[in-house]
């Protein structure tokens, strides 16, 4: 599909009201995709290991996105597709990308259930820093763990102390400066070439993201575009015009969903099959070669709830057994930087989800997040978690998770509060000075190895 034809469906489909999009269009089939094709989930399990089971999902999941569309809010039309689109769209995934410049350029490869292949290690987060010297010491922290593939570079919101609203101003100022931040960071670490696939964190606006992937800047063709879709299957202009204006720069983009447990998705069932449906539909209209696949508990604002891990595991099955898209998993924790419950939770998660496919992703606090809170202590502990996941089965990650939930399950309500950058490290030389960090950190990693994990400090 050419994309003038693509974009022309947002201002002819069928008009009517979002709302009635919603609970009369995509409700009513989500739920009835799942009845029929006998989507359940057994509640004592937090890792599907039913391949039949994982396939119907995907099913579900085209048969939603052909019954439902995808909506415009800014025409009120729906975007409809055929059933041969939607093939087309799943047929010409591509199973390889390549990242980064120099040294650093590295190719990012689609991963099945179960597979011993080393998954792609992202680390970071586009987390609110306070002001350019945390936000320089992150990045540059970030890149120095030697497991990290790319990073996810933190959010600047702040021009002279006072906020970048979006649109305003003040945020191409915010965007265009913090992506200099970034580049700067990067060379300090020696790994000038390292990709940034989230680009651009600081941005809400899509002015503001074509103005600061000007060359000048520091932006690069070989760095990871972010679109996202609106909660639920909704994607308005300023997603297309990102679609319009990353396809003619020749820049990889990936997708961004976060479907919502307990809000129109539903149960876990739900969930999982409308994340899935949200992967097809990013390739098919955003022309995605990857995809951040976050579903998120509305209550807890984690990804750590046992639901959530059955839900986000099985659409990366659904996905990476049917297409070859690479997926990466947002981890939003209950617990805080630096946490013993942070590091069980994203044990749990990432066993969970890269057993299923997917690449690894280093996580944040949900819940419990707050400003200067990105700390690559965490994240280079949680990378060499990530790597042990690869190669455990999904039967006995199953099983692993199984133990180590009960261990954080009571702090999802009640988090642990976390560190932030200068309780953690000084920032004039960007040293670690909290030196309990690391014993919190072995003792889970003993925990861990306990448990089965079979860890490894060469990365």
């Amino acid at each position: 599909m050419q994309l003038a034809e693509l974009f022309a469906r947002a201002d002819d489909g069928p008009l009517m009201p979002q709302d009635q999009f919603v609970m009369r269009r995509l409700v009513p089939a989500l739920r009835s995709s799942i009845k029929d094709l006998d989507i359940t989930w057994d509640k004592n399990t937090f890792v599907n290991s039913d391949d039949g089971l994982a396939d119907r999902v995907f099913e579900a999941a085209l048969r939603l996105l052909e019954t439902v569309g995808v909506y415009c809010p800014n025409s009120d039309r729906v975007m409809e597709f055929s059933a041969a689109e939607i093939a087309a769209a799943v047929a010409g995934c591509p199973e390889m990308v390549e990242f980064g410049e120099g040294a650093e350029r590295q190719t990012l490869r689609a991963r099945r259930p179960d597979s011993t292949a080393r998954p792609w290690v992202h680390v970071g987060g586009g987390m609110n820093v306070s002001d350019e010297t945390v936000y320089l010491r992150t990045v540059e922290g970030m890149a120095s763990i030697v497991a990290a593939d790319s990073i996810a570079a933190p959010s600047l919101p702040l021009v002279e102390g006072k906020p970048a609203r979006a649109g305003s101003p003040q945020e191409i100022m915010a965007a265009v400066r913090a992506v200099a931040l970034t580049r700067d960071g990067l060379r300090r670490a020696g790994r000038p070439g390292l990709p940034v696939l989230n680009a651009i964190s600081t941005v809400a606006a899509s002015s503001t993201m074509f103005a600061a992937t000007h060359p000048e800047f520091g932006m690069r063709p070989s760095d990871g575009y972010l679109i996202d879709f609106l909660a639920e299957m909704i994607a308005g202009y300023e997603s297309l015009q990102r679609v319009a204006y990353f396809t003619t720069l020749g820049a990889p983009i990936a997708s961004v969903a976060t479907p919502m447990y307990g809000g129109y998705a539903g149960g876990a069932e739900g969930v999982a099959v409308l994340a899935t449906a949200y992967m097809v539909a990013g390739r098919l209209l955003f022309r995605s070669c990857y995809h951040f696949n976050a579903p998120l508990h509305s209550r807890l604002l984690v990804v750590t709830a046992k639901p959530m891990l059955w839900a986000n595991s099985l659409a990366n099955q659904a996905i990476t057994r049917n297409m070859p898209m690479s997926i990466f998993n947002t981890a939003y924790l209950a617990g805080g930087s630096g946490t013993r419950t942070s590091h069980l939770e994203t044990a749990a998660y990432l066993l969970a989800v890269v057993s299923s496919g997917g690449h690894v992703y280093t996580g944040h606090a949900g819940s419990a997040a707050q400003v200067d809170s990105l700390l690559p202590i965490d994240h280079e502990f949680q990378a060499e978690i990530g790597l042990a996941a690869a190669g455990v089965s999904r039967a006995e990650a199953n099983r692993m998770v199984a133990v180590l939930y009960p261990l954080y399950e009571s702090h999802l309500a009640s988090p642990e509060p976390g560190r932030t950058y200068d309780e953690v490290y000084d920032r004039s030389t960007g040293r670690l000075t909290a030196k309990d960090l690391e014993v919190i950190r072995e003792d889970v990693r003993d925990e861990l190895v306990t448990v089965g994990v079979r860890l490894t400090k060469t990365l």
